[in-house]
């Protein structure tokens, strides 16, 4: 691969919005549905006339009785959705790691999904659904646990079988139609219909630095499959571009001279390695045809490192990880100003203990995350404040202690897997409301804490490498949010987002995944 074979692909969707799938309606708008994995509300939809500009229309995941678990951790949940319509009935077909595989449906996607219907008998992880010309269904995904009658595991590769849409029964054996190329990690794969050819595609290599995407067709769904001369059709290993794991891709309009592809990748900085923290991120482009395939071959991407406002930057969407039955979160949304209340508890970030936070995706390397602690004295023991959390066993704190002699302790910390590290820390009176900040750039987080007029402090820098895929791991990206930990009741309020073009975010204002007091 040649960097002269890249071209520039617009981002959708900011912050992590993993696994891309689309369909476009009979009404000629397109929709898309992104992983969401431990955080609730899941599974996100989002609506587009053009395929470029996006808006978000809700949540598949809405109620806690769809998202069945008993224990949770982090990237766990809800992996790989596929989205597609057939006879006026939307479905959404997807993997909850914790419970099984399941469906969804919805004759409006805007109204709200029904609760899952299982699929019992089919394992794996990343399941797709495909409707033919005669109304067969079937789904593919790839190996699952189960052991075939020798014994052996299923070796890895995309399986299918076909299935009943009315009740999810799978109505007969799976069957291994392609082995992938490199053996490693085939996933996520889709299948589609061109003048009678069918069509599979599929990401391999993992989600890592080594994705990509590849194809294969044939004359008959159940194969056998010609693999795509040009494979990979996309990846940007080996590169030094700031978008790198791209994959894991979904198209739209395949029919037509002109499709629509989907597919994630990550925003990196230019340290050596280069680090990503934000997380996998969905783009658009389209695509031509060439010789009965797309004119795709080894193709590499790339993108601005900061956003220029037209990818949803400045949505602000409040979630958790896991499902708060306890109820300690609650956003208020005032008439110039969000607040958000905590009742302290647990010293946890595990979400296997209940919702240890509240927050909203990090859309850009750089931005300012702020809000006002009103009354510091009411934390009666342990500690409040900002999180910017990656997971259980990365995160960042920037905390307000619970007062003693008429002060508090504002310590900002950083959490590397057990590596507990004070970046810098000072003392505020507790009589007066206590603003905390954290800002963003392309090499970490800055903090910051103030309190009466002249008290500003600065609190330290932190890497962000800390949090990045190549440290903390998983399938997540960062989230800014607030937690309380210890007895009390904490209240952040005129929370501010801003990112680095000065536009604020929607914290304020903005109406997308707001969450009133009885719906976190």
């Amino acid at each position: 691969m040649t960097l002269f074979n890249c071209k520039p692909a617009h981002r959708i969707v900011s912050g992590f919005h993993p696994d891309p799938s689309i369909c476009r309606t009979p009404e000629g708008r397109y929709l898309m549905v992104n992983s969401s994995f431990e955080f609730f509300p899941g599974l996100p939809v989002f609506e587009s006339e053009d395929g470029e500009h996006w808006t978000k229309i809700g949540d598949a995941l809405a109620r806690s009785s769809q998202f069945v678990y008993e224990r949770i951790g982090n990237s766990q949940g809800m992996y790989a959705p596929t989205i597609r319509v057939h006879d006026g009935v939307y479905y959404l077909i997807v993997t909850n790691v914790n419970a099984g595989n399941l469906m969804l449906t919805a004759s409006d996607p805007h109204a709200g999904w029904s609760d899952p219907v299982w699929i019992d008998g089919w394992p794996g992880i990343d399941p797709s659904l495909f409707v033919d010309d005669d109304g067969t269904a079937y789904i593919c995904g790839n190996e699952g646990a189960q052991t075939q009658e020798d014994g052996e595991a299923e070796p890895a590769g995309i399986y299918m079988s076909r299935i009943d849409l009315s009740t999810g029964r799978v109505l007969d054996a799976r069957r291994r139609i392609c082995a992938g190329i490199t053996g490693s990690n085939p996933e996520g794969p889709h299948m589609y219909k061109r003048a009678g050819m069918y069509y599979l595609m599929w990401a391999e290599g993992g989600t890592e630095s080594g994705h990509m995407e590849n194809m294969a067709r044939a004359r008959d769904p159940e194969g056998p499959y010609e693999m795509y001369p040009g494979n990979p059709l996309i990846t940007n290993r080996s590169t030094h571009l700031t978008l790198q794991a791209i994959g894991h891709c979904d198209c739209a309009d395949f029919e037509d001279d002109r499709s629509l592809m989907v597919f994630h990748g990550t925003r990196n900085n230019n340290e050596y390695p280069a680090q990503g923290w934000i997380g996998r991120e969905p783009y658009a482009v389209r695509f031509t045809w060439k010789g009965g395939w797309p004119d795709l071959s080894d193709q590499s991407y790339e993108t601005q490192l900061e956003g220029k406002g037209d990818a949803l930057e400045r949505a602000v969407a409040w979630i958790t990880p896991g499902i708060d039955v306890a109820g300690r979160h609650r956003v208020h949304h005032h008439a110039d100003s969000t607040s958000v209340v905590i009742a302290a508890g647990r010293a946890t970030f595990d979400p296997a203990y209940g919702a240890p936070l509240i927050g909203t995706r990090q859309t850009d390397m750089m931005c300012d995350f702020s809000a006002v602690l009103l009354d510091p004295s009411r934390i009666l023991a342990g500690e409040a404040g900002i999180v910017i959390y990656a997971n259980a066993g990365h995160y960042m704190t920037l905390s307000v202690q619970a007062p003693r002699d008429g002060m508090s302790l504002i310590e900002c910390r950083v959490h590397n897997v057990g590596l507990d590290s004070i970046v810098a820390s000072a003392r505020l009176s507790d009589r007066y409301p206590v603003r905390v900040g954290v800002r963003g750039d392309d090499t970490g987080y800055s903090f910051r804490a103030s309190s009466e007029p002249g008290s500003g402090i600065d609190l330290g820098h932190a890497p962000g490498k800390v949090l990045s895929f190549t440290n903390a791991g998983g399938f997540t990206g960062t989230l800014l949010g607030f937690y309380a930990h210890g007895e009390g009741l904490t209240v952040f309020d005129d929370v501010e987002y801003t990112l680095a073009e000065g536009v604020t975010g929607a914290a304020t204002s903005h109406e997308e995944g707001r969450h009133d007091e009885g719906d976190v």
